[in-house]
């Protein structure tokens, strides 16, 4: 599927709001290699920033994407509304190069094992936890972003678990 890149002008039938030239400079810059296809990733990346709550509203109710949003304030500045931010943008990049290397953010997530009992081996499972890594880097990237999350220093670990 060709990548449709959403520049702020609420583009029809955007799919990304990054291009594939600019996810292929992003990891040479990097020295990131990808392993698939480079829009693929985007696409899947796409799909789970997608699901993402925001910080203020769409600019146009039918708009096909999350972005561009109107009322959102980054760091005290507010963003244009014809605006991509690129923390956006560095999000969806990390989040493919994640998805490349393996980690899928819409997989179903297995919790962490505690204890389980087998004859007398025992496993028990956290009641709250994932067994996958924490992605750290689309974490700091996202969370200045979404609606419900401060800037004071909060977890925003449980964005994205892997």
């Amino acid at each position: 599927m060709a990548i449709i890149v959403e520049d702020g002008s609420i583009v029809p039938n955007a799919n990304s709001y990054v291009s594939v030239a600019e996810l292929e400079q992003y990891t040479a810059d990097r020295g990131i290699i990808m392993l698939s296809d480079a829009s693929q990733s985007l696409l899947k990346a796409m799909d789970y920033i997608e699901t993402l709550s925001y910080k203020g509203r769409k600019v146009e109710r039918t708009q096909p994407l999350q972005w561009p949003r109107r009322g959102v304030v980054i760091d005290g500045y507010m963003v244009r509304s014809d605006e991509i931010p690129q923390l956006l943008k560095t999000a969806q990049m990390q989040l493919a190069v994640s998805i490349d290397q393996g980690v899928d953010p819409l997989e179903t997530q297995e919790q962490s094992v505690v204890r389980e009992k087998v004859d007398v081996i025992e496993v028990e499972y956290s009641e709250f936890s994932s067994s996958s890594p924490i992605i750290k880097s689309f974490n700091s990237s996202i969370w200045r972003l979404l609606s419900g999350v401060n800037g004071a220093g909060g977890n925003v670990g449980t964005v994205f678990k892997g």
